[in-house]
């Protein structure tokens, strides 16, 4: 922007040299200056815009919790919990939201940490986080698989947010959750059936520690058990062994007794990929099953990418801590010495059960041995410390952490790979046999099959379990945790598109796959249909259903400057504390 002019000063001196004295001289700013002045800055402003950085608001709740459409904030009486839902109440079946919700009818939600109900009415509904988009510029940067993308919805034309997971040049599939790609050869890779999901050169897509701990959803947290005991309160863990206090209500685990210890996740909180942000009806429950024959509408999944944390405070003597997740027919766990300084991940077969059918076509019926995938060491501990243990088991990975810094195992070190086919025989117990048989029909009209098929099925899934493990000596466990990685499960009662050995996508070398953190909630690149694209899209930059050619792709979303406003008071707050990086 320019300034405004100034005069040189003058200045006069005696017949000796010295100053005898100066003045300054300010010429009046005339109407020519100031226009040109405010033509350069909105000049600058527009370019900026166009070509760097431009900020956006969400409107709905397809990314959430990562990103907020209009929501609405409860805070639990029982513990001080807080979350956040859609919008309840709507002008219509289908119109917009109200600006108060429960007006007419209390709102019915429940403490997603204890599964206390609560009624609400008369709250005021929020608008959508605001946030600032970094335009994509081929020769400083480009897209990559995880970025929270703006784009062009190639079927409205409307600005959509998601996130990106498959990159160009690349085939999806969509197996128990998690994201399988491999690279594309034309001529040479196939491009349907099941035989194809079998080949070995597809790679389950890990994510970053950063982007992870971003994604990480709450399912139970000892630091939310209720204040003042409550009767219709369970505890979602069980103390097995003589000794244990404070498991059934409390927000702290002592042991005191000696000996070995199990702490089991006892099922009456589902580990499923429910989202509570989806609470906008009265019927909708975290607490449900998949296999609830009653149960009407979306049904959740099973969901064994998980992570397992808590803070362990030692007694007298050392203590070995081994948190443990069972699924897909195997053990995984990480051995954490206290008083040695030591951890590792490890994994192992299950025990196969009645019924139950080895992935890998094996007829073992006992566990297999341990295997070692990755070591490290920490400094040692002792009596009176506390310790931080984390575990993730995430996108076929295990992670350990010790106060907060990784010890062993992580996204390379710490891999198992399956492929396609083998995840949805590990997670279904059927063999690759009886996975083919399960699909009668073919594709039907539009590309759509009329019969989801096995991975649409959340019946059908093996229910994943949690533990851990103690021998030594007493400890007390504080902030014992568990959190779920994001779940790109079929929802939508039909086959989706990446989520079916006859449906999956093949990008070009100039489309992207997009899908919302909020699974069950988001109409994304899984399920836009044929036929739908807008006219001149289809005719001048792409006409394939699915696909969001880069020239449709706006930017990086990369920081939250304006969350929802608290809405809780007379005058609605700004809530500076969620003002974040967007990962």
């Amino acid at each position: 922007m320019s300034t405004p002019t100034q005069s040189a000063s003058t200045e006069s001196t005696s017949s000796s040299g010295a100053a005898s004295g100066s003045g300054t001289h300010h010429k009046p700013i005339g109407i020519k200056e100031t226009i040109t002045s405010l033509l350069i800055a909105f000049m600058l402003a527009f370019i900026f815009r166009g070509f760097v950085i431009e900020g956006f608001q969400i409107p709905t709740g397809s990314m959430a919790p990562t990103l907020l459409g209009k929501n609405i904030r409860f805070e639990s009486p029982h513990n001080g919990y807080d979350w956040t839902t859609g919008p309840h109440d709507r002008n219509g079946a289908n119109g917009p939201p109200l600006s108060v919700q429960g007006a007419t009818k209390p709102m019915q939600v429940t403490d997603p940490m204890t599964g206390l109900d609560q009624g609400e009415t008369n709250r005021k509904l929020s608008s959508g986080d605001r946030v600032f988009v970094l335009k994509y510029l081929p020769i400083l940067h480009e897209a990559e698989r995880w970025d929270v993308v703006v784009f062009k919805n190639p079927g409205t034309h409307e600005n959509y947010i998601k996130r990106l997971v498959g990159l160009p040049g690349e085939q999806i599939a969509i197996v128990d959750g998690d994201v399988f790609a491999r690279p594309f050869v034309e001529g040479k890779t196939a491009l349907t059936g099941w035989d194809a999901w079998a080949q070995d050169d597809w790679a389950v897509a890990r994510k970053s520690e950063r982007v992870q701990r971003a994604m990480l959803q709450d399912i139970s947290d000892s630091r939310y058990a209720p204040v003042s005991g409550d009767p219709g309160y369970r505890s979602p863990w069980n103390g097995e062994g003589s000794g244990w206090e404070g498991v059934r209500s409390g927000s702290s685990y002592v042991f005191t007794g000696s000996g070995d210890a199990r702490l089991v996740w006892n099922g009456s909180r589902p580990l499923t990929d429910r989202n509570a942000y989806n609470q906008v009806h009265k019927d909708f429950s975290l607490w449900v099953s998949p296999d609830d024959r009653i149960l009407r509408g979306h049904r959740p999944f099973w969901t064994a990418d998980l992570a397992l944390s808590a803070d362990i405070k030692i007694g007298d003597a050392g203590v070995v801590a081994m948190p443990v997740v069972k699924a897909r027919g195997y053990e995984f766990r990480a051995v954490v010495d206290t008083s040695a300084g030591s951890g590792r991940v490890e994994m192992r077969t299950a025990a196969i059960e009645g019924g139950d059918v080895d992935w890998d076509g094996g007829d073992a019926t006992e566990a297999g041995a341990w295997e070692v995938l990755d070591s490290g060491e920490f400094s040692d501990r002792s009596g009176g410390d506390v310790v931080g243990v984390e575990f993730w088991h995430i996108d076929q990975s295990l992670w350990l952490f010790v106060d907060g810094e990784l010890v062993a195992g992580g996204a390379q070190d710490g891999g198992y790979s399956m492929s396609p086919v083998q995840r949805a025989s590990a997670a279904t117990g059927m063999s690759d046999e009886e996975l083919e048989s399960f699909e009668a029909d073919q594709v039907g009209e539009n590309g759509w099959r009329k019969r989801p098929g096995v991975l649409s099925r959340a019946e059908l899934f093996k229910k994943p379990s949690v533990e851990w493990e103690f021998s030594g000596g007493e400890f007390t466990l504080h902030n014992v945790r568990v959190r779920r990685d994001i779940s790109y499960m079929n929802m939508a009662g039909r086959a989706t598109r990446g989520g079916h050995p006859e449906f999956f996508p093949t990008l070009s070398d100039e489309e992207y796959f997009m899908c919302g953190d909020n699974s069950a909630r988001s109409e994304d690149s899984r399920l836009w249909k044929e036929g739908e694209i807008v006219p001149w899209v289809s005719d001048l930059i792409d006409d394939r259903a699915g696909m969001v050619h880069k020239d449709l792709v706006v930017g990086k979303a990369f920081v939250v400057y304006w969350p929802s406003l608290l809405k809780d008071g007379v005058v609605p707050a700004p809530d500076l504390g969620r003002v974040r990086w967007i990962w």
